[in-house]
C-alpha cells in the first residue's frame, strides 16, 4: 500500500499478530473494522519472535478476511505517512510499546484489555504500565472482557469508571456452518471412540499453566478403564513432554493449527478440558473464563469440562450448559466417568452448552457493542485539519539515510499540503454559498425597505399635491376677488 494512496485515516489498527492467522478473535475483529471504516491496520509482525518461516506476503495472502481490504494492511515502517484520527490497540504490551507513538502524534486510543499481554494482577511492574497507559488523556476508553478486570482497573488503578467499558466474552465467530442436530458425530451412531480434546498454547516449559498436566492424569487414569476413549492435543506440545502411560498409543498431537482447522476438529470431539491456574505461567498471570478455545468448542458442540478458580463466570451453569471442574484430577475422573457411562446424558449437556454459547458470543452482538464505542469516540469535535506525522519516532523504523527521510518528509508534507488546500477551497467554495445567501438576503431586505419607501414616498406626495392645489385654488380666488376689486 502507497502512502500516496491513503494518507489519512480515521481509525488506525495497531497489532502485533496479523496477518498471521494465529488468532481467530483478531481476524475476525479487526477485519470487520477494516470493512466498515475508514481503517488502515499497521503490523507489528510480532510473530516473527517465534515463527520464523512465514514472509509477511505469504502471511497476508492467506490471511481469511476479504480481498477487498487486504491492501489496507501493512507493515508497521511502511505507515509513516498515514495520519489517523483514532487508533485502536489489544493487549496491555502492545499499548505499553505504542504509547510512545500515540504521545508523539497526540493520537487518541482505544484499548481492549484482555487477560494475558503482561496484563498481571498485583503486580507493581504492571501496575506502573497500566497507570501510564490508562491514566493517559490520550486513552478515550478501555474495553474489558472479565469482571475481574473491570473492578482492578477502577478499584486498584485509580481509573475513571466512565472510561471504562465491560464487554463480556470476546469476538469469536459464531456465524458457522455447524448444526449440532445435523452435524455432531455421535457415538455409536456416526463412530465407535470417544473423544477428549486439551487444546491451548504452551508457555516455555510449564505444563501446568494450561492444565495439561491435569489432562494427561485424568486420560491415564480413564484410559485405563475404558478402551472407547481416545485423547487429542492441538498445541505446541509433544508425547515427550510427560509420560503417558499405556494410554500413549491413544494420544493424537497436532501441534500448532489455524482457525480453518477446527471446523472439522471439534465436530468429532465429544469434550475439551481445560483446568487453569492463575498466576502459574507468571506472577498475577490469568485467563478468560473461557477461554478462547472453549468458546470455538462450544460453537461446534463439545462439552465444556472447565474449571473457573477466580469467579469470572457471568453466564453459564454447571451442569446445566456446561461441567465446573475444580483443580482435583480425582474430581474431574468421577465426572467424566459418570458422563461417559452414558454418553446421552453427555450429549444432552452439549447441546444446551452449544444454545448456550450461541447466546452469549453471539458476534453481532460482541462487533456491533465494539464498533458503537469507537463510532462514539470518531464523532467527537476534532479539529478540522489533521497535521502529518511530527519527527521520527524509534518505532518507525525509518533508515538511517537521513536524505530518504527528509524525502519521505517533503512528501508528507505535500500530500499534507493538497489534502489542506482541498479543504481549503471547500471552505471557500462553501463561505461564497454563503455570502451568495447574505447577500440575497441583503437585497430581498433592499427591496423590501424602497418597496415601503416608495410607498410612504407616494403617499407623501400626494399629500403635497394636494397641498399645492389647494394653495392653488385659494390663490386663484384671492386673485379673482382683487382682480373684482379693481374693475370698475
Amino acid at each position: 500500500m502507497g502512502q500516496s494512496s491513503l494518507q489519512y485515516a480515521d481509525l488506525l489498527l495497531l497489532d502485533d499478530m496479523l496477518p498471521l492467522d494465529f488468532s481467530p478473535i483478531r481476524t475476525l475483529e479487526y477485519g470487520h473494522y477494516l470493512g466498515f471504516f475508514n481503517a488502515v491496520l499497521l503490523s507489528l509482525e510480532g510473530w516473527r519472535v517465534y515463527i520464523g518461516n512465514e514472509t509477511f506476503a505469504e502471511a497476508l495472502a492467506a490471511l481469511p478476511v476479504d480481498a477487498s481490504v487486504k491492501s489496507r494492511i501493512c507493515r508497521f515502517n511502511e505507515g509513516n505517512g498515514i495520519v489517523g484520527r483514532l487508533a485502536y490497540v489489544t493487549f496491555l504490551d502492545n499499548a505499553v510499546t505504542l504509547l510512545p507513538y500515540f504521545t508523539e502524534r497526540g493520537l487518541p486510543f482505544i484499548l481492549q484489555l484482555y487477560p494475558g499481554g503482561s496484563f498481571d494482577l498485583e503486580q507493581a511492574e504492571t501496575d506502573e504500565r497500566l497507570r501510564q497507559v490508562l491514566l493517559s488523556p490520550l486513552c478515550r476508553k478501555v474495553i474489558v472482557t472479565q469482571i475481574v478486570s473491570q473492578h482492578y482497573l477502577v478499584d486498584h488503578i485509580g481509573c475513571d469508571p466512565e472510561k471504562v467499558e465491560f464487554i463480556y466474552g470476546g469476538v469469536h465467530e459464531s456465524r458457522i456452518d455447524f448444526d449440532f442436530l445435523k452435524d455432531k458425530v455421535i457415538y455409536s451412531r456416526d463412530k465407535d471412540t470417544l473423544d477428549l480434546c486439551f487444546v491451548a498454547h504452551r508457555y516455555g516449559t510449564n505444563f501446568a499453566a494450561k492444565g495439561y498436566d491435569h489432562f494427561v492424569t485424568v486420560a491415564r487414569a480413564l484410559a485405563a478403564e475404558d478402551q472407547r476413549l481416545r485423547f487429542h492435543v492441538v498445541g505446541d506440545y509433544t508425547a515427550e513432554d510427560l509420560p503417558l502411560g499405556d494410554a500413549g498409543a491413544r494420544f493424537t498431537f497436532y501441534g500448532r493449527r489455524p482457525s480453518g482447522f477446527f471446523r472439522s476438529f471439534y465436530s468429532r470431539m465429544d469434550a475439551i478440558i481445560a483446568v487453569n491456574r492463575p498466576f502459574a505461567a507468571a506472577p498475577g498471570a490469568f485467563d478468560g473464563f473461557p477461554t478462547g478455545a472453549c468458546v470455538e468448542a462450544g460453537f461446534h458442540g463439545v462439552l465444556n469440562c472447565i474449571n473457573d478458580p477466580l469467579g469470572l463466570n457471568v453466564a453459564f451453569s454447571d451442569r446445566q450448559d456446561i461441567a465446573l471442574l475444580d483443580d482435583e484430577p480425582e474430581h474431574t475422573i468421577a465426572l467424566l466417568r459418570e458422563l461417559l457411562a452414558a454418553p446421552q446424558s453427555l450429549y444432552d449437556l452439549a447441546y444446551a452448552g452449544w444454545r448456550k454459547f450461541h447466546e452469549v458470543f453471539d458476534v453481532d452482538k460482541q462487533l456491533w457493542a465494539r464498533t458503537r464505542i469507537i463510532a462514539a469516540e470518531l464523532a467527537r469535535p476534532e479539529a478540522l485539519i489533521v497535521h502529518p506525522r511530527p519527527r521520527p519516532s524509534g518505532l518507525d523504523g525509518i533508515t538511517d539515510n537521513v536524505l530518504s527521510y527528509w524525502r519521505d518528509q517533503v512528501r508528507s508534507h505535500q500530500e499534507a499540503l493538497k489534502d489542506t488546500e482541498r479543504r481549503h477551497a471547500a471552505l471557500i467554495e462553501l463561505c461564497r454559498h454563503q455570502e451568495m445567501l447574505i447577500e440575497l438576503y441583503r437585497h430581498q431586505g433592499i427591496r423590501s425597505a424602497c418597496l415601503r419607501a416608495a410607498v410612504h414616498s407616494g403617499r407623501r406626495a400626494w399629500a403635497f399635491l394636494g397641498r399645492v392645489r389647494q394653495i392653488g385654488r385659494t390663490r386663484l380666488v384671492n386673485l379673482r376677488a382683487r382682480i373684482r376689486r379693481r374693475l370698475p
